[in-house]
């Protein structure tokens, strides 16, 4: 047991020592994309590698911009309504919310060499999509039976003697959250087994709110050629940017005083990064005959450079259970202050196959398949040299390879179009992990009106998706004194997208 009085150097000692903590989470956000284009697109669930013709398809294959015979300028807004349902220990929450942004907008300019075969056009494209919304805000609300922030803090200061903690570990020895174990200098437990003298005891309210917002886009510029309407080659150059807001307060409360000396405490981690990036893409579409296209692409890994602004805080009270005295009672607080980081991520490459027929003047039908290794992302460069060793061995172990199915279909009754898609992206993650079965599943309806010089189009989309997250890791291996439970996390998305295009 600790004898010693809390002083204000210590916290100072603290604020000296915070630093940040890139993960497998980091890597991931950044790697996964959910593409949203114009609603034509969004309207055929983005099955558009074979196709061409759509000035978001380029996203996927720089073969597409080849595709056009004039020049077009589109621009599509999008309305995302979520509903977000969270499920832990029994207990479950639900929240919804809506958010405005500019889903794409592009323009593509063709250029006819006058010939009727051979290179017939060359077509220069620039298109924004919008490729992923980190937008977030979830209550997690229940009693933990299994564990605590507490023990997580403990597990993070193994091997360490107690003059060596830095960050989050020191702050919890120095607030009286853990100690050492009896006899031991490098070993800790939680005040809620009493620093290893008793078996865990816990039954603690616990809540945590979530508070995420950012995005992923792309600025794509393209060079498509037209070869003899049999084959269409592009290259593109790919501009990514990203921002990302990350805040959650977690508080634990033993209202039913279960937990000796124990009252609360409170944690708030809040960070900011923005970032950009680049990457490259190469795509072939073929058209054997008339009615059939047959597309492949190959986009390169995106390196992103990304700077992180954080800070976090921590207040705790314990009671020390001495009736009437309350001058042993421990009220503490400590801040982390404003703290700053620089690294690198790559994410993984992507090849997209896919293949569309079209019937006569009157249908098409359109079929992707998108391959990602997510085993490939990596951490690195740290800004103080650290090279992320131990991060990128666990992305090899928790991640794996994905496929991503699309579908779409369009049916033309003279200027109106009727569309229809279907999506399924699978599980980043390998068999035998917490998330081996997160998957999203999409559905997406459009309609539209063309004419020579302009269309409109809108269309909707339902993207539903399951995961399970980690309140905080633990390591049974190294501490079998307790378990984290996963909080179940459902989330029901619709976009809803207007395009306004006109052609030159």
């Amino acid at each position: 047991m600790k004898t010693r009085i809390l002083t204000i150097a210590a916290t100072l000692m603290l604020i000296a020592s915070t630093a940040a903590a890139q993960t497998l989470d980091d890597a991931l956000r950044y790697s996964r994309i959910f593409y949203q284009g114009t609603a034509r697109f969004n309207g055929m669930s983005g099955a558009f590698t074979a196709l061409g013709g759509d000035i978001s398809s380029v996203a996927l294959n720089p073969a597409a911009a080849g595709v056009f015979r004039s020049t077009e300028i589109s621009i599509s807004p999008n309305l995302m309504f979520r509903t977000l349902n969270t499920s832990f220990n029994g207990f479950s929450n639900d929240n919804s919310a809506s958010d405005f942004k500019l889903g794409q907008v592009g323009v593509v300019s063709s250029l006819s060499t006058g010939r009727r075969s051979g290179l017939t056009n060359l077509n220069i494209a620039y298109t924004l999509n919008r490729t992923n919304n980190f937008y977030r805000y979830a209550v997690i609300d229940g009693i933990s039976d299994n564990s605590s922030m507490a023990d997580f803090w403990a597990l993070q200061a193994e091997g360490y003697n107690t003059w060596e903690l830095e960050g989050m570990p020191w702050v919890a020895y120095d607030s009286y959250m853990i100690d050492t174990l009896p006899g031991e200098f490098k070993q800790y437990a939680s005040i809620f087994s009493y620093y290893g003298e008793t078996e865990p005891g816990y039954g603690q309210k616990m809540k945590r709110t979530v508070d995420n917002y950012g995005y992923t886009n792309e600025h794509n510029i393209a060079i498509g050629a037209n070869i003899s309407d049999k084959l269409y080659l592009g290259v593109a150059f790919g501009i990514t940017g990203l921002s990302y807001t990350s805040h959650y307060l977690h508080s634990e409360i033993d209202d039913a005083d279960l937990i000796y000396d124990f009252e609360d405490f409170s944690y708030t981690d809040h960070f900011v990064a923005s970032g950009a990036g680049f990457n490259f893409k190469l795509g072939a579409i073929v058209r054997p005959v008339e009615s059939l296209r047959i597309g492949l692409s190959f986009t390169t890994p995106t390196v992103y450079t990304v700077d992180e602004w954080f800070y976090n805080s921590f207040t705790a009270f314990l009671n020390n259970d001495t009736p009437v005295d309350f001058t042993d009672d421990i009220d503490y607080s400590s801040d982390s202050g404003e703290l700053t980081y620089r690294y690198r991520i790559t994410t993984p490459y992507r090849i997209n196959a896919g293949v569309a027929y079209q019937v006569g003047n009157f249908a098409l039908l359109s079929a992707d398949y998108e391959f990602i290794d997510y085993a490939t992302a990596r951490l690195s460069r740290g800004e103080d040299g650290y090279d992320f060793y131990n991060e990128n061995e666990d992305l090899k172990s928790e991640l794996g390879s994905a496929g991503n199915l699309r579908l779409g279909a369009e049916v033309r009754l003279g200027s109106l179009y009727l569309r229809g898609g279907y999506s399924h992206y699978g599980s980043s993650f390998r068999e035998g992990t917490l998330n081996e079965s997160a998957t999203n599943t999409g559905y997406s309806t459009g309609i539209g009106f063309r004419q020579n010089k302009f269309y409109i189009d809108l269309s909707m989309v339902w993207l539903t998706g399951s995961e399970g997250y980690m309140l905080y890791p633990d390591d049974p291996r190294s501490n079998p004194l307790y378990r984290s439970d996963p909080v179940y996390i459902d989330t029901d998305d619709k976009y809803l997208t207007a395009t306004l295009g006109f052609k030159f």
